[in-house]
């Protein structure tokens, strides 16, 4: 029979336990055949004791021996007799015994107990009484065999213990079994009771092994229908092979399975499961070990018993039997916890001082001994004080590592700590400038709530010679010209015999924040020229790659040796390496390419650039990135593509961090939404615009889209005024630079609608008449306007050329609409089939760059309705595959170099294929190629 046994878990299948279990029916056998024992059962914290004895009772109720079980427990350990009385309680005694019983356990309860009394003694009124007890149970025994059964013997009080010492001293001829369980525990409750027993020579002692790999397999197979060969093995290497770990992550595992059904999980999902069991675990262990894990927590590193010992303020010994415990629970390897989410558990599981206590003391502990500065920096954070003089200047060399490392977040909590704990106010000031830069990266606007401080330090001369120039790169970001000029005046005066290199980083700074902020040099004394600063020579200047990236920004802009600048640009973009410094002139670098019509070299380095900024985890430069790279698609005609990058850039931060920048992915956006027909979209964005965006290079970019949608949507005078006050801007600022915004070209096309053609065709001429716009695309752009401006007869030959401008630039929108305009001037001069080539042409080029404001036009979509002339077609037999493929891309609108690009062929491969193909078609050019070149689909030559 059973008695007592209900708290056991008898539902749970032993694994890797059959030696133990048959080690204990040996034991049983010899009980029934009248010779006692005693099975002492050792283990790790939930190694799976309580359930081997709960299966071994249900052998013993089989056999028909009587089952006796009692827990200990750490909370009854001072209760007189409280493991015997359970098992009295639970006994099937007489009416004569149970009031025996009862008497003796009063009688004891009422001798007073003496506090820390040794195992070893007992008083002789005592000795009676446990006599006693043991007669009552070998009486039970002259009836059959009796098991006893006990869970934490460890945790037993005394009188219990010397109970079952003189019991056991007596069961060489009494069929008594006396099972006992006890875990690793940090300190043992009578030592002397276990050397005692060990020294017996019918105990044994059975000791319950860690799971294996094969073990953990079982348990999975018993849970889980289908899991990756691996898995067990992981599984051992996160649990250490402790049973209640591994069911943790089993129990884990099938949550997962039941919120994904159908998952195939190689890593076991460590969650909520497995972080329970590690608490019960180590609070099981009792309170030392606890403060032991909490201590190695707090650690974050593989920890030795001295550190540990010292942190702890305990004997080295003594940790290192902490350390032990822990380790044969399976929580630890090698001095450090097992799986991450093991130490997170144990540290989420106390807080407030104590635990900010531990932290501080670990890092007083670790700085002396040469600790990496990121380490001790954390524990300072995890304290949130510093009260030694070598803290801030840990929390900064940390800060720098943690840059170095992309741990941006960590860097921004190192420099607050020592920003707030700093009180040198100059440090404090450089300190801040540091906490401005490495926020700017993640979220600008919380620098923006630095900008007041950082203008302070700035005048107090906290900030001097190249410190300020972030800080006041800041303001212009969020617009505050006229604080920015006033600073920036301030470091012209404290810089003026300061040496050479800070003059230049100066110069250097002024000229690339003016491609940006044009307003600012109008407002600021114009430097030397750099040849007078004899210091410093303009050679060592130009090595300078912000200097570099500006003059070639600005020689583009101006078409002053545009492929040099793009030769410059190039090896900007090569020599850089992505970083906070460096973002600023790489952007010019890439805008450079850009204005340059080098779309196929801006394009694959911003993409690069943006995989980079994403893996490095900085918002600020991918928006920034995204930006340019939506400009890049616009100019491509990749209107879909626009449109998304620019919603991208505009969602990666808010309107506060954007600042005055937002104008450029909003200017992109409005550009594409407009081009797209999607006008209702296009209207919202002209509404919410920063005044002070107006007053930089990004407010011209706008100014150019919102006057082009307000064309669009046929407001000529709105848009006339937007494309003035952007010339009016651009002469102003001495950047009247077609390539930057092309405002006499969309002027002449308001004139036109106006009816002033005259007017048109005068700042049509003037466009094309300024440097920078020979064979570009806005030399393209003109030519159109032009076009429309010019007698019928001569727009056709215009336009061709316009046609082969924009598509040698690569722009497919604008491509789109030169056809359209050609095929309008065929129609009026009465040549109706190259009327409806053109059209149809037109009609494929807008349609692929989803150009709806063009497909609007009914002379596109009836020409796409209408058969291709037989005239257009013949020759098309006679083309070869290659030639055939390189034909329809080009009908497609696509460059010479990028076909070269999509079919993995040279361009001079790409310009013969094409020579062919417009002689057996005899055509002139790409612009007369046939609609019907181009297949569904284009696979590489």
């Amino acid at each position: 029979m059973i008695n007592g046994i209900a708290r056991l878990r008898r539902s749970v299948r032993l694994v890797e336990r059959g030696n133990e279990l048959t080690q204990l029916r040996d034991l049983l056998a010899t009980c029934l055949r009248g010779t006692g024992g005693v099975a002492l059962v050792t283990g790790a914290v939930a190694s799976g004791k309580t359930s081997l004895m709960g299966t071994f009772a249900q052998h013993v109720a089989e056999s028909g021996a009587l089952f006796l079980h009692a827990s200990a427990s750490k909370a009854e350990q001072g209760l007189p007799l409280g493991v015997v009385g359970q098992l009295l309680h639970t006994a099937p005694l007489s009416a004569r015994q149970s009031r025996r019983s009862t008497e003796l356990v009063d009688e004891y309860a009422e001798a007073a107990e003496l506090p820390d009394v040794a195992y070893e003694t007992i008083r002789q009124d005592h000795v009676r009484v446990i006599h006693d007890l043991c007669t009552l149970l070998l009486e039970l025994a002259t009836h059959g065999p009796v098991v006893i059964g006990i869970d934490d013997v460890e945790y037993a009080d005394r009188l219990s213990l010397q109970f079952l010492s003189y019991l056991a001293r007596r069961l060489t001829s009494a069929p008594v079994l006396i099972v006992l369980t006890e875990r690793a525990v940090l300190e043992p409750g009578h030592p002397s009771f276990h050397t005692e027993l060990l020294g017996q020579t019918h105990c044994l002692r059975i000791r319950l092994e860690p799971l294996t790999t094969e073990g953990i397999a079982e348990l999975l197979a018993d849970h889980l229908d289908t899991w990756d060969a691996g898995l067990p093995s992981v599984c051992a290497a996160i649990s250490g092979g402790n049973p209640l770990l591994v069911r943790a992550l089993i129990d884990d595992h099938q949550a997962a399975s039941r919120r994904v059904p159908g998952q195939r999980m190689v890593q076991p999902p460590v969650g909520e499961a497995f972080r329970e069991a590690v608490l019960v675990c180590v609070h099981r262990c009792g309170p030392g070990v606890l403060d032991g894990a909490r201590g190695l927590a707090v650690l974050d590193e593989p920890g030795t018993p001295a550190l540990l010992g010292q942190l702890l303020g305990i004997e080295a010994h003594r940790a290192a039997q902490i350390m032990d415990v822990l380790n044969a629970a399976g929580l630890l390897e090698q001095g450090g916890f097992r799986h991450p989410a093991a130490r997170s558990a144990v540290l989420d599981n106390f807080a407030g001082e104590e635990r900010a206590e531990l932290h501080r003391r670990a890092a007083e502990l670790l700085y002396p001994e040469g600790a990496p500065a990121m380490t001790v920096a954390a524990h300072l954070v995890a304290a949130d004080r510093v009260g030694a003089p070598w803290a801030v200047p840990v929390l900064q060399e940390a800060a720098d590592q943690a840059l170095t490392e992309d741990r941006v977040d960590e860097a921004v909590a190192f420099l607050k700590l020592a920003h707030r704990t700093c009180a040198d106010a100059r440090s404090r000031a450089m300190i801040m400038a540091a906490l401005a830069d490495a926020e700017w990266r993640i979220n600008p606007s919380a620098v923006v709530r630095q900008l007041p401080q950082m203008t302070s330090a700035i005048q107090d001369g906290h900030l001097q010679d190249t410190d300020a120039l972030a800080p006041i790169s800041y303001l212009l970001w969020d617009g505050r010209i006229d604080e920015a000029t006033r600073a920036l005046r301030l470091l012209d005066e404290s810089t003026a015999a300061t040496k050479p290199q800070t003059v230049s980083d100066l110069y250097a700074f002024r000229l690339s924040m003016a491609a940006s902020y044009p307003a600012l040099l109008t407002n600021v004394p114009e430097l030397p020229p750099l040849s007078h600063r004899k210091e410093q020579s303009r050679e060592s200047l130009t090595m300078d790659m912000r200097l570099r990236a500006v003059t070639a920004f600005t020689a583009v802009l101006r078409h002053d040796s545009a492929a040099e600048a793009v030769t410059a640009a190039e090896h900007v973009l090569q020599s850089c390496h992505l970083g906070h410094t460096t973002l600023e002139p790489m952007c010019l670098a890439l805008l450079t390419l850009v204005y340059a019509d080098r779309l196929d070299k801006a394009t694959p380095w911003c993409d690069a650039l943006l995989k980079e900024a994403d893996h490095r985890h900085s918002p600020t430069w991918q928006a920034t990135l995204t930006a340019i790279r939506a400009d890049i698609a616009l100019r491509q005609g990749d209107l879909t593509a626009a449109e998304v990058h620019a919603r991208t850039a505009l969602d990666s931060m808010s309107e506060r961090s954007w600042g005055v920048a937002i104008g450029a992915p909003l200017a992109t956006l409005l550009h594409a939404t407009t081009a797209m027909g999607q006008y209702a979209e296009a209207e919202a964005l002209t509404r919410s615009v920063p005044p002070a965006v107006f007053q930089t290079r990004w407010g011209l970019s706008y100014l150019h889209a919102r006057g082009r949608h307000y064309l669009a949507t046929e407001r000529p005078q709105a848009a006339l005024s937007d494309f003035v006050t952007c010339g009016e801007l651009m002469v102003g600022w001495d950047m009247d630079l077609p390539a930057l915004v092309p405002w006499r070209s969309e002027a002449a096309r308001v004139h036109l609608q106006l009816g002033d053609v005259t007017q048109a065709r005068r700042l049509a001429e003037e466009q094309l008449a300024r440097p920078g716009t020979r064979r570009s695309r806005t030399h393209g752009i003109a030519l159109r306007t032009l076009a429309s401006c010019s007698e019928p007869k001569q727009r056709p030959q215009i336009l061709r050329k316009a046609a082969e401008e924009l598509q040698e630039c690569g722009d497919r929108f604008e491509l789109a609409g030169a056809l359209a305009d050609l095929s309008d001037a065929h129609h009026a001069l009465g040549e109706s089939d190259r009327a409806r080539m053109m059209a149809r042409r037109a009609w494929h080029v807008a349609t692929d760059c989803k150009a709806g404001s063009l497909l609007q036009r009914w002379s596109l979509n009836q020409a796409a309705a209408l058969p291709e002339p037989p005239a257009a077609t013949e020759g098309l037999t006679s083309l070869s595959d290659a030639e055939r493929r390189v034909a329809a891309l080009a009908v497609k609108g696509h460059t010479n170099r990028e076909i070269a690009r999509k079919l993995y062929i040279t361009v001079s491969t790409v310009e013969q294929h094409l020579t062919r193909a417009y002689r057996k078609l005899d055509v002139r050019n790409r612009a007369d190629l046939p609609v019907r070149l181009q297949p569904s689909s284009v696979a590489p030559a």
